[in-house]
C-alpha cells in the first residue's frame, strides 16, 4: 500500500521518539547526507551526536553504509549493527525514513542466527573457538579483537562489514581452523602481510598491509589475486609456483610500487617481499606474503648519491658566478630526476637604485620554458610582486628552507601552468625555497626554488634531505667564496708587492736626490734662518758662520775668525762667562750660555722684530723699542764632537737673539705688577667686581661683590660657586639669561638692572631706617681668548638701590597727583552734567512761558482792536482801555523776563562748556572730530543765538559772507562744527559784552575762505604765534589734509566797544587772564574764553589774532583748516540738508515760522505739528521734571507720548507698541544716556539686536540720544551704539522738533531697514 508523501513534522512517532530514553535519530532515505532529527536522549550526549554527524560526512564508513542500505519490507535483515561497542537497530518507515536507535544490550537472537542470513553481528568467541573447538558450527559470528589489540578495532570493524558470503571463502564461521588461526596471527602482526587462500587465491591482509593498498582498501579483501593485483598477478603466481615446488619460502627482489591515494594521486613505494606456503598434511592450502617497506632506505640512497655528486661538482667552482653555473648543471645531470621535477636558481645582489633593497638575477632553471612568468630574468624584490617575489622576500629573512604549497596559496597555481615537469611528469603541489648564504651571519647570495616530488609526501625524511641539501649548498658556497677571496687576496698581494718594489725603487732614487739637495738646502737655509750658526775647529777658530750669526754678534766676516776676534764683540763684563763656557765644553760636550754683545754704532745690523712669531708681541701690546744703548742679549748653545783620540775636533754653536724676549719678559713682569695693583684697587672699590665663566661659575670677585650677594668668601679653586643662580630674585632670572645670551651672541658689553635677594638699608635725615630691595646695575664685558672665542666675562655691580627708591617715591607721588587730577576732572564732568539737566528744564519752561504769554498778547491785541459799540470791545477781557494797556504791558514785561531767563541759561551753558573744555584741555582729552557740514549754517546758528540779546541792548548785529567764499564754490566742508561754534560764541559774547554800554553799538561777523594760509600782512589783525610751552594731543592730526583739498576758513568779529591798549592786548589769550583788573568787576567773565578759543583754533591747524585801539573798538579774527569732503560724504550732506529744508518749509511748522522776537520767542505749538511723519514717541528719561516738560510739549505738538524711566522699562514698553504687535503707534524714541538700572546706550544696543533678529516689524526705529554728555567722543559713542543722532542738553522744543523731523526724513530717504 502506497502512502502519500508527508512531512516529518506530521508523523505521530515524533512524540514517541522524544520520550524514548535510548539515543535515536532519523535519516531521510533519499537524502542520507545527515540526520534530520535527533531525540533528547541523543542531544543529551553531545560526544556521541558529534560522532554520528562526522560519520554522515563519510559515505564509505561501514556504519553509515549500513544505515543507507535499503531492504525490502518484511525481510527483517540487516536491522542491527555494532557501533561504539553498542548495538544499534534500524527501522524503515514508509520507505522514506530510517529510524536508528541505540541499545545497551544485544538482542537475544543475535547469537542464534544462521550463516545463511549473512547478518553482520558482533561475537567474541570465533578466535578461541577456532583454537579450541576446531571448525565452528553453522553460527554467524564476526571478528572481535583480543584485549591486547584495541588499536585495530576500526580495521576489524571493516573486516566484519565485508560480505564474505559472496567470496570464495564463505562466511567466517565456515572458514577452516587453520585459516582462522593464520588470519588471527596476521592481524596481530605489525608487518604488512597478505594471505592468498584456496584455489582462487583469495586475498586477506592485516591493517599494516592496508596502508599499502591506498584507495583500493577494503575492496581488495575477499578478491582473487587476479582481481586484486591485475598488474602484478603473474609475477606473484610465478613466485608462488616456485615456492610451491620447494615447499619453503623464497625471497624476491624488491620492486617499486605506486600506491593510489584517496585523491587519485600515486605515492612512490619500494617494497621487498617473499612468498611462504601454507600447508597442512603436505597439502598446499595457500600462501603468506610478508612485505618489507624499503622506501625510506632506497630514497635515502638515491638522495645521498645526489648530494655527494652535487658536492663533488660544486667544490670545483672557483668563483660565485661559476658556482651558479655548476649548480644548475649538476641539478640537471642528476639521475633519476624524480626528486628535482622543477628548479629555479637566482643570485641575490644589492639594488643599485635602492640602498636597502635587493634584486635577483636568474642564473638558470630546469623545467621552465623561456619567458615563463614564474622565472623572470630579473626581480627587484622590494618594488615588485612579479613571480614569487613575496616568497623570495620572506626567504631572505629565513634561516632555513621555506615551504610553498598550492593548498594555502603560497605557491600560486596560475604560475604552474605551462611548466615542463621533470621526473614523473606530474605537476608539483609543493616547493621549497632554499636561501643560500656562506655563513649564518652573512647575507643571502642565492635563492634556489626546488619543486618537491609529487609522488612522495613532504615528511621528516624529505625535510632532512632538503636541510642537508641546503647545508651542502651553504658549505660549498662558503668554500667558493673563501677560495675566491683567497684568489683575490693573492692577486692583491702580488700587485701590492710589485707596487711596493716600484715604490721602494722610486723612494731610493728620491732619497738619493734629496740627500744631494739637503746639503745644498742646508747651506741656503742657514743663510736665511734667524738663528746664528757656526762651526769651529779644535783650535777655536770659526770656519763657517751664516749671515744671522754675523748679524747677531756683529763680528766681521773673515774666514777663519779667531777666538780673540769673536771675544772682541762680547761686552767686557760677560767675557769671563764665555771663557768658562769653553772650558765647561771640554768636559760635558754641551753648554748653554747667555751673554751680551754690543751692536755696531753705524746700524749695520739693526734689531729684527719677529713677525708672526710666538709669543705675539703685537697682540701683547708691548713697547719694545726703548733706548738700550745698542746692547743685544744672546742665548748660545754649543755642542762639541770628539775625534777618535778623544780630543775635540769640531764645535757647533747656535746663537739666538733674545733681546726682544728679555724685554718682553721684563714688560710682562711690569704688567703683572700693575695687575696686582689693580687687584688691590678692586678690593678697595665701592662697586662689586667679578670674573665669571660662561656657565655662571665665579672665578674671582672683590669683597663688595660678596657683601652685595650675601655670600661668604671661599676658595674658588676648591668650591664651585654660581652666585647669580641663588642671589638674583626669580623674577629677574629670565632677563639675566637673555642678557648673557646676547653677550655671547654679539660679543659686546651688556648691562642689566637686577634685584638681589639681600636687602638695602639706609637711614634718612630724620633718623628713620629705610629698608628696600637691593637694586644693582650689572655690567657684563666679554673676555675672549687668542682665537677670539668668548671664554669668560667680567663686570661690576653698582648699587642703585637709593636711586630706585627715590624713583619709586617719585612715581608714587606722580600716581597720586594723576589720581587726584582724574578725580578732579571727574568731579568737573559730573558737575557739568548735573548743571545741564536743570538748564534744559529752565530753557523749555521759559519757552513754554513765552509761548503762552505771546498767545495771550495776541488775544488782547486782537480784541482791543476789534470793532464794536462806541469802539469798546464786546468781550469782558478788557474793562477799560487803561486796563488793557496795563495788561498788555505786563505781558510784554513777562515775555522780556522769560527771555532774560533763557539768556541767563544760555550764558550758564557757555560757562559749563568752557569748564568742560578746560578740563579736557588739561587732560589732553580734547580731540577734533570733523564731519561734513555747511559752514554758513554753523555761523548762522551762532549768529541767531545772540540776536535777541543784541536787540535787547540795542546793538546792530550783522553777518556778511565775503566774495572769496562764494568764488571757491564751497557748499560743504569737513570740520568740527562744535569747536568752530564754540570759538564764534566766545568772540560774540565778548563783543556784545564790551559794546552794550558804548555810544555806537555795532557788531559784525565777516566770513571768508582761502586756499592758502592767511598771513598778517593781508589780514586786518596780527595772529598770535602757536603755543610752544605745552604739547596738545589735538595738535597732531592723524593724517595731513592733501593740499588740493585744503580750505582755510576765516572769521572776523568786529565791534565798536571801548577797545584795548597795547599792554592789554599782550595779556589776552592766556588762562584766567583778562584785559585788566577792572574787567571782571565791570563786565564779569572767567578769563577762559579767549584762552580756549586760541587752543581750539590751534588744534584745527589755525590761529587767532586781534587788532584794537582804545575807544575805537576791536577786531578779533581766526582761521581754521578744513577739507573738501569726498563725493560720498557730499551726497549724504546734501540729503540731510534737503530733509531739513523740507521740514522748514512745512506749513504750520513752529520751527519754520518767523517770529519778530527771535529764537527766544516761541509761539504756542499747534496741533498736528509732527504728523504725519511722527505719530507716537517713546520718551526714555529718568528725570521727572524733564519727563513732564518734554511730554507736555510733545503732546502739544500733536503726537502721543509713552514714558519709560530706564532702559529695562523701555524694552518692556516696546513690546506694547505696534512694532511688536501692540497698540501704541511708535514712530521715534528719545533716549536719555545716563539712567539707573540700565543706561541708554545698553538699551539702544539691545533694541538694534532685536531688530536684527526680526523681533520688531516695520523699518528701522529712529532713536535720538538726549543727554547732558556734550563731549564729541560721547556723541560718537552714542552713534556707535545705534543712535541715529544726538541732541545735547539744554535744548529748546523747536530744536528737538527739528531734530526729530530731520532724523525721520533722513531714514525715509535712505530707506534703512
Amino acid at each position: 500500500m502506497m502512502y502519500p508523501r508527508m512531512g516529518i513534522s506530521d508523523v505521530g512517532v515524533i512524540e514517541f521518539l522524544d520520550s524514548d530514553p535510548r539515543p535515536t535519530f532519523v535519516v531521510e532515505i533519499t537524502k542520507t547526507s545527515g540526520p534530520i532529527y535527533a531525540n533528547p536522549a541523543l542531544r543529551g550526549r553531545p560526544v556521541l551526536r558529534k560522532r554520528v554527524v562526522e560519520l554522515s560526512q563519510s559515505p564509505h564508513d561501514p556504519f553509515w553504509a549500513w544505515i543507507a542500505a535499503t531492504c525490502s519490507p518484511g525481510a527483517g535483515s540487516d536491522h542491527t549493527f555494532v557501533f561504539e561497542k553498542t548495538c544499534w537497530t534500524r527501522s524503515i518507515v514508509r520507505n522514506e525514513w530510517v529510524v536508528v536507535s541505540s541499545n545497551d544490550v544485544f538482542p537475544l537472537d543475535v547469537t542464534a542466527r544462521t550463516s545463511s542470513s549473512h547478518r553482520r553481528v558482533n561475537s567474541n568467541s570465533l578466535l578461541h573457538e577456532a583454537a579450541s573447538q576446531g571448525p565452528s558450527t553453522d553460527r554467524d559470528h564476526g571478528w572481535i579483537l583480543p584485549e591486547f589489540m584495541p588499536d585495530q578495532e576500526s580495521f576489524v570493524h571493516i573486516i566484519n562489514t565485508i560480505d564474505w558470503a559472496g567470496s570464495p571463502l564463505g562466511p567466517p564461521p565456515r572458514w577452516p581452523a587453520l585459516l582462522q588461526q593464520t588470519f588471527n596471527q596476521v592481524l596481530a602482526d605489525s608487518r604488512p602481510i597478505v594471505i592468498y587462500w584456496g584455489e582462487k587465491l583469495t586475498t586477506l591482509y592485516n591493517e599494516a598491509f592496508s596502508k599499502l593498498c591506498g584507495s583500493k582498501h577494503p575492496s581488495l579483501l575477499g578478491k582473487s589475486v587476479e582481481d586484486a593485483w591485475p598488474d602484478f598477478c603473474e609475477k606473484i603466481k610465478l613466485a608462488m609456483s616456485t615456492t610451491a615446488s620447494k615447499l619453503r619460502a623464497d625471497d624476491e627482489d624488491e620492486w617499486r610500487f605506486f600506491v593510489e591515494k584517496a585523491d587519485g594521486s600515486a605515492e612512490e613505494k619500494y617494497l621487498k617481499w617473499s612468498i611462504i606456503p601454507i600447508t597442512e598434511k603436505n597439502k598446499l592450502l595457500g600462501f603468506i606474503q610478508p612485505i618489507q617497506d624499503t622506501t625510506s632506505m632506497r630514497l635515502w640512497e638515491r638522495r645521498t648519491k645526489m648530494l655527494i655528486d652535487l658536492g663533488d661538482m660544486l667544490v670545483t667552482a672557483r668563483d660565485v658566478k661559476s658556482y651558479w653555473t655548476k649548480l644548475i648543471q649538476e641539478l640537471e645531470a642528476c639521475q633519476p630526476t624524480y626528486d628535482i621535477p622543477l628548479a629555479i636558481l637566482y643570485s641575490v645582489e644589492e639594488d643599485a637604485q635602492s640602498p636597502t633593497g635587493k634584486s635577483c638575477r636568474l642564473e638558470g632553471c630546469l623545467g621552465v620554458p623561456d619567458g615563463h612568468p614564474i622565472a623572470p630574468p630579473k626581480l627587484r624584490l622590494y618594488r615588485s610582486d612579479q613571480g614569487l617575489s613575496s616568497s623570495f622576500r620572506e626567504a631572505l629573512e629565513s634561516q632555513g628552507p621555506l615551504l610553498l604549497q598550492t593548498r594555502n596559496g603560497t605557491l600560486p597555481e596560475a604560475l604552474l601552468d605551462g611548466l615542463q615537469w621533470r621526473g614523473f611528469r606530474d605537476p608539483c603541489r609543493e616547493a621549497v625555497i632554499c636561501p643560500i648564504r656562506p655563513t649564518k651571519d652573512e647575507h643571502v647570495l642565492g635563492l634556489l626554488l626546488l619543486g618537491l616530488n609529487p609522488r612522495r609526501p613532504y615528511d621528516n625524511d624529505y625535510r632532512q634531505y632538503i636541510s642537508l641539501l641546503n647545508q651542502k649548498l651553504t658549505t660549498t658556497l662558503a668554500s667558493t667564496v673563501l677560495l675566491e677571496e683567497e684568489a683575490r687576496r693573492g692577486r692583491n698581494i702580488a700587485e701590492q708587492a710589485a707596487y711596493d718594489q716600484a715604490m721602494l725603487k722610486e723612494k731610493l732614487t728620491v732619497q738619493t736626490r734629496e740627500a744631494a739637495e739637503s746639503v745644498q738646502k742646508f747651506q741656503q737655509i742657514a743663510e736665511f734662518i734667524p738663528v746664528g750658526m757656526c762651526f769651529g775647529n779644535h783650535r777655536g777658530n770659526i770656519t763657517f758662520a751664516n749671515d744671522a750669526w754675523h748679524r747677531i754678534t756683529g763680528a766681521p766676516q773673515v774666514n777663519p775668525l779667531t777666538p780673540e776676534g769673536f771675544l772682541s764683540c762680547v761686552i767686557e763684563e760677560d767675557k769671563p762667562n764665555v771663557q768658562r763656557a769653553y772650558e765647561e765644553l771640554q768636559k760635558t760636550l754641551t753648554v748653554t750660555i747667555e751673554f751680551r754683545v754690543r751692536r755696531p754704532a753705524d746700524g749695520t745690523y739693526p734689531l729684527q722684530h719677529p713677525i708672526g712669531s710666538s709669543p705675539s708681541f703685537e697682540k701683547a701690546g708691548l713697547d719694545l723699542d726703548p733706548d738700550d744703548g745698542g746692547v743685544r742679549h744672546v742665548l748660545g748653545s754649543l755642542k762639541a764632537e770628539r775625534g777618535p783620540d778623544g780630543s775635540i775636533n769640531q764645535v757647533l754653536a747656535c746663537l739666538t737673539d733674545v733681546t726682544l724676549h728679555r724685554k718682553a719678559a721684563e714688560e710682562a713682569i711690569r704688567k703683572a705688577q700693575q695687575a696686582q695693583n689693580l687687584k688691590r684697587m678692586a678690593e678697595l672699590a665701592t662697586v662689586g667686581m667679578y670674573d665669571m665663566a660662561l656657565d655662571g661659575r665665579l672665578l674671582g670677585a672683590n669683597n663688595v661683590f660678596y657683601e652685595m650677594c650675601g655670600l661668604e668668601r671661599v676658595d674658588l679653586t676648591q668650591v664651585s660657586v654660581k652666585p647669580f643662580e641663588f642671589c638674583v630674585v626669580d623674577e629677574d632670572l629670565p632677563s639675566l639669561k637673555r642678557t648673557l645670551a646676547t653677550l655671547v651672541e654679539e660679543g659686546k658689553p651688556q648691562t642689566a638692572e637686577l634685584r638681589l635677594k639681600t636687602q638695602w638699608t639706609e637711614t634718612d635725615t630724620s633718623g628713620d631706617q629705610i629698608i628696600a630691595p637691593r637694586w644693582v646695575l650689572a655690567t657684563f664685558m666679554p673676555v675672549s681668548n687668542s682665537e677670539g672665542a668668548i671664554e669668560t666675562f667680567t663686570g661690576c655691580l653698582s648699587d642703585v638701590s637709593l636711586q630706585k627708591w627715590q624713583f619709586e617715591k617719585e612715581r608714587q607721588r606722580k600716581d597720586e597727583a594723576i589720581e587726584s587730577k582724574r578725580q578732579q576732572e571727574n568731579f568737573i564732568d559730573m558737575t557739568s552734567h548735573e548743571m545741564r539737566n536743570p538748564l534744559s528744564a529752565i530753557v523749555q519752561c521759559a519757552d513754554a512761558v513765552i509761548g503762552c504769554l505771546t498767545k495771550a498778547q495776541e488775544l488782547i491785541d486782537t480784541h482791543s482792536t476789534a470793532p464794536g459799540n462806541s469802539g469798546v470791545s464786546s468781550t469782558p477781557i478788557c474793562g477799560t482801555g487803561g486796563i488793557c494797556q496795563e495788561g498788555s504791558q505786563l505781558l510784554k514785561d513777562s515775555i522780556d523776563n522769560a527771555e532774560t531767563i533763557i539768556a541767563c541759561a544760555q550764558h550758564q551753558k557757555r560757562i559749563v562748556d568752557d569748564i568742560l573744555t578746560m578740563s579736557k584741555l588739561d587732560s589732553n582729552l580734547l580731540s577734533i572730530t570733523p564731519i561734513t557740514v555747511n559752514p554758513i549754517h554753523i555761523a548762522q546758528e551762532a549768529f541767531k543765538m545772540f540776536e535777541v540779546e543784541a536787540r535787547r541792548v540795542d546793538i546792530d548785529l550783522t553777518m556778511v559772507v565775503d566774495r572769496s567764499y562764494t568764488e571757491l564754490n564751497i557748499e560743504f566742508l569737513d570740520l568740527d562744527p562744535s569747536r568752530l561754534k564754540q570759538v564764534l560764541i566766545n568772540l560774540l559774547t565778548n563783543a556784545l559784552k564790551f559794546t552794550k554800554n558804548g555810544p555806537t553799538r555795532n557788531v559784525s561777523i565777516t566770513m571768508s575762505a582761502s586756499k592758502t594760509r592767511p598771513e598778517d600782512r593781508i589780514s586786518s589783525v596780527q595772529f598770535i604765534p602757536r603755543a610752544t610751552d605745552t604739547v596738545w594731543q589735538g595738535d597732531r592730526p592723524s593724517s595731513p589734509i592733501p593740499e588740493e583739498n585744503r580750505i582755510y576758513l576765516m572769521f572776523e568779529v568786529k565791534d565798536t566797544g571801548q577797545g584795548l591798549t597795547e599792554e592789554e592786548m599782550k595779556s589776552l589769550f592766556q588762562r584766567f587772564v583778562q584785559a585788566n583788573a577792572k574787567t571782571h568787576v565791570k563786565y564779569g567773565g572767567s578769563g577762559l574764553g579767549l584762552f580756549i578759543s586760541r587752543r581750539l583754533t590751534e588744534m584745527q591747524n589755525g590761529a587767532i589774532g586781534v587788532a584794537s585801539s582804545p575807544r575805537k573798538g576791536s577786531t578779533f579774527a581766526f582761521y581754521i583748516e578744513a577739507q573738501v569732503p569726498s563725493e560720498e560724504a557730499l551726497q549724504e550732506a546734501r540729503a540731510a540738508a534737503e530733509a531739513v529744508g523740507h521740514i522748514m518749509r512745512t506749513p504750520n511748522s513752529g520751527a519754520g515760522r518767523a517770529s519778530g522776537r527771535g529764537p527766544f520767542t516761541m509761539a504756542k505749538p499747534t496741533k498736528k505739528l509732527l504728523r504725519p511723519q511722527i505719530e507716537g514717541v517713546l520718551l526714555v528719561e529718568d528725570n521727572l521734571i524733564n519727563q513732564q516738560i518734554t511730554r507736555r510739549d510733545l503732546l502739544t505738538s500733536g503726537c502721543v507720548v509713552e514714558v519709560a524711566n530706564h532702559g529695562v522699562e523701555a524694552l518692556e514698553k516696546l513690546q506694547q507698541t505696534n512694532r511688536a504687535g501692540g497698540q501704541f503707534p511708535l514712530s521715534l524714541i528719545l533716549m536719555d544716556i545716563e539712567m539707573p538700572i540700565q543706561d541708554g546706550l545698553t538699551c539702544t544696543r539691545r533694541i538694534r539686536e532685536l531688530e536684527k533678529a526680526g523681533r520688531f516689524k516695520g523699518p528701522r526705529i529712529p532713536i535720538i540720544a538726549v543727554s547732558a554728555n556734550a563731549r564729541m567722543e560721547q556723541i560718537l559713542e552714542a552713534k556707535a551704539a545705534g543712535c541715529d543722532d544726538v541732541l545735547v542738553k539744554p535744548f529748546r522744543i523747536p530744536e528737538l522738533i527739528e531734530k526729530m523731523m530731520t532724523v525721520t526724513k533722513q531714514l525715509e530717504n535712505a530707506g534703512i531697514k
